[in-house]
């Protein structure tokens, strides 16, 4: 990696591990005998500010998507994105209501999702792990060459991820009383009293606007366990 911001995205990249490693996403294993093990690769950006700036280097380890077989690795494949016309919807009831948007957006949104039950999707080590001597010992091996990744959860990359993330948002939007609209699938409305708040979806941001200042933050705290994140005023949305 000759890039001059080497040392930040060579931070991006340990960060990147340690999120997959906390969230349990895979388990080192010796694979089945002819088992069908995707390779993998690091996909790098930068993500700017309002202004333009680099607000923060981003690495992810993504399955190749090219190698993937139908019914193998995956079934069905889906991805939650809204309209075009639903994000101007959100904006002009935030003006309307006098209350501005806020972004939310969910880091590491794939690997929180549990895989399919009858699907298991084995993974080549990416170079740039270490391995565990426990893992060795554990298998009575010298080297790593025998190992694979075991993938638990979703991760990018992966064509059924979208999906899989997709239901496990929608499941919690419904705990929280939230209802989809008939128009948008991907935008959901609670009415509460008298206030009334909207979420949009597009795979892992969400546009979020409401009657009242109370009503966000009282979204925002209900979504706590995906660790959504509030990133402010929405600013720049689909370039809107």
């Amino acid at each position: 990696m000759m890039s001059q911001g080497k040392h930040k995205w060579m931070t991006a990249v340990s960060e990147e591990l340690r999120a997959l490693k906390e969230n349990g996403v895979w388990e080192v294993v010796i694979p089945p005998t002819c088992s069908h093990v995707l390779h993998n690769k690091w996909v790098f950006k930068t993500k700017t500010g309002a202004n333009g700036d680099v607000e923060r280097y981003k690495a992810r380890l993504v399955a190749c998507e090219n190698e993937q077989l139908f019914g193998v690795d995956y079934t069905v494949t889906f991805a939650a994105v809204m309209e075009l016309s639903t994000v101007k919807v959100i904006l002009v009831l935030s003006r309307r209501w006098n209350v501005l948007a806020r972004h939310g957006d969910v880091p590491n949104a794939y690997v929180k999702a549990e895989k399919e039950p009858h699907l298991d999707v084995y993974m080549k080590v990416s170079k740039r792990m270490k391995t565990d001597e426990m893992d060795l010992k554990r298998y009575g091996l010298n080297d790593s060459s025998k190992l694979e990744l075991l993938l638990n959860k979703s991760l990018s990359g992966l064509k059924r991820a979208g999906r899989l993330w997709s239901k496990l948002l929608h499941s919690r939007l419904c705990e929280a009383g939230f209802m989809q609209c008939t128009t948008d699938m991907c935008l959901y409305f609670k009415k509460d009293a008298d206030e009334i708040t909207f979420v949009g979806v597009y795979v892992d941001e969400l546009p979020v606007t409401a009657t009242s200042r109370d009503a966000m933050d009282k979204f925002f705290k209900e979504m706590s366990t995906l660790e959504i994140k509030d990133l402010g005023v929405v600013n720049n949305f689909l370039d809107l």
